[in-house]
C-alpha cells in the first residue's frame, strides 16, 4: 500500500465521497499519534562527528538516541544518559555522560574536537505526494488505515467507530512492537545476558 492507495482505502472505510480534501489531514493526525509510539531498533543509523564546546548537532532526521559512544585514549566506550539539569560531580578529562539540550547532543567532559558516534533511530518520514511510503506503512498498513480512519470517524462524530477503532489500534500497536523486537533477536542459538562493565 502507498499513500495514494491509503487515501482511497480511508474513503472506502468511511463510506464517504465528500471527504477527499480532509483525508490527508486524517492521515497527518494519525501519524502524529503513531510516530510517538514507536522506537524501531532495526532502523538504527550510526553517524560520526566531533564536538564543539562539548556540543554536537543532531541529524536533521533525528528521532531518538539508541546510544552514544566515544573513543578516548584508544578505547571505545558507551556513555550513559543523564537528565537535565545535571551538575557534574567532579571535573574529569574523559567524556562521561551525555544529554540532549536545546536540540543538541551534549557530551559532558568532552573537549573541542572530541570524536563520537551517535547511534540513533530516525524519525518516521510523514507520507506526502513526494513520500509514497515509510517503514510503518510497509510493515503495518492496517495500523495506518485504522488510525487514519479513527481520525475520520472523529471528524464525522461517529463515536461507535472511534471506540471500535481504538481497540483495533491498541492491538496493532502492540503487535508491531513485538514484531520489531522479534526481528532484532536471533531465531536460533542461545541468548545470554552479559553484565555491562
Amino acid at each position: 500500500m502507498n499513500y495514494t492507495e491509503l487515501q482511497a482505502e480511508v474513503a472506502n472505510y468511511l463510506h464517504r465521497t465528500d471527504l477527499t480534501a480532509q483525508i490527508p489531514t486524517f492521515i497527518s493526525l494519525a501519524e502524529a499519534f503513531l510516530f510517538r509510539e514507536f522506537h524501531v531498533k532495526e532502523m538504527q543509523i550510526a553517524v560520526d562527528g566531533t564536538t564543539t564546546g562539548g556540543y554536537a548537532t543532531l541529524p536533521t532526521d533525528f528521532g531518538s538516541v539508541a546510544r552514544v559512544a566515544v573513543t578516548y585514549n584508544g578505547s571505545s566506550r558507551s556513555l550513559d544518559y543523564v537528565a537535565l539539569p545535571y551538575t557534574p560531580v567532579a571535573t574529569t578529562s574523559a567524556p562521561s555522560v551525555y544529554s540532549l539540550e536545546n536540540n543538541k547532543l551534549r557530551i559532558w567532559g568532552a573537549s573541542d574536537g572530541q570524536t563520537y558516534t551517535l547511534y540513533y533511530i530516525p524519525a518516521f518520514e510523514a507520507l506526502s505526494g513526494s513520500v509514497a511510503t515509510n517503514w510503518l506503512l510497509t510493515n503495518a498498513p492496517e495500523l495506518y488505515l485504522d488510525a487514519a480512519c479513527q481520525q475520520g470517524a472523529k471528524y464525522v462524530r461517529d463515536d461507535a467507530a472511534v471506540a471500535s477503532l481504538s481497540q483495533s489500534i491498541a492491538a496493532s500497536i502492540d503487535s508491531v512492537k513485538r514484531f520489531s523486537e522479534r526481528r532484532g533477536h536471533p531465531s536460533i542459538g542461545s541468548m545470554q545476558i552479559k553484565v555491562r562493565r
